[in-house]
């Protein structure tokens, strides 16, 4: 078994304590263990491996989370067992740890406030639309319905990009009067909800007889 090796290097100390000070891991009763390879699953920080055989085996024990003892916990057997957790506190006191952990509890505190606010950030994002493509058909060029738009949007805070008009035939289109189909996408100027602008959109083209086929957010 390694006692020294440790995976990751934000595991090598503990509240300012090496972690090899700190002798916490599992141990494996083999004549309890049935290998039923639970704690092998469960453990998030692989002190477990198995072996050649496919027993399990403590590989990494300073992997282990200094107080965690669900391997122990949800054994069915029994089978694993950790040192008392009065040599924890015995170490924690000889190294005062207390005085390391004022800081690290603003410093976290602080990041759970962040992540809260960028949380509650993200819901309001995800609930405003700040591009909205729109598929339509009607007669886009006849009926100069984009300069009329364009009047419409003049002072608002959106545009149209990725612009692409579709017609038939061009002597179709005004002499046969068959309908052009037109795609873009509504976006706002200032990082903002397009659905004011939207609905000035909506009012031209349905003064202009145009049908909307489509919308889906974003660009």
């Amino acid at each position: 078994m390694d006692k020294v090796t440790i995976s990751r290097p934000e595991w090598k100390i503990w509240h300012g304590i090496p972690r090899e000070k700190i002798p916490w891991y599992p141990t494996i009763d083999e004549g309890r263990c049935i290998n039923c390879k639970l704690c092998f699953v469960s453990c998030g920080r692989n002190v477990f491996d198995l072996d050649e055989e496919g027993r399990v085996r403590v590989n990494l024990p300073y992997n282990c989370m200094v107080g965690c003892s669900t391997c122990a916990t949800i054994c069915p057997t029994g089978a694993i067992s950790f040192p008392d957790r009065e040599m924890i506190q015995k170490i924690e006191r000889e190294y005062h740890i207390i005085s390391y952990l004022p800081p690290k509890a603003r410093a976290k505190k602080t990041r759970l406030q962040y992540e809260e606010a960028r949380k509650k950030a993200n819901e309001i994002i995800e609930k405003i639309t700040t591009a909205l493509r729109i598929e339509v058909t009607g007669h886009f060029l006849e009926k100069e319905v984009l300069k009329k738009i364009l009047t419409a949007i003049k002072d608002k805070p959106c545009d149209l990009v990725n612009i692409a008009i579709e017609i038939p035939t061009l002597k179709g289109c005004w002499s046969e009067k068959a309908p052009s189909y037109a795609r873009f996408v509504v976006v706002s100027t200032e990082f903002k909800d397009v659905g004011e602008c939207v609905e000035t959109i909506k009012k031209v083209l349905d003064e202009t007889s145009c049908v909307v086929i489509s919308e889906r957010k974003g660009a």
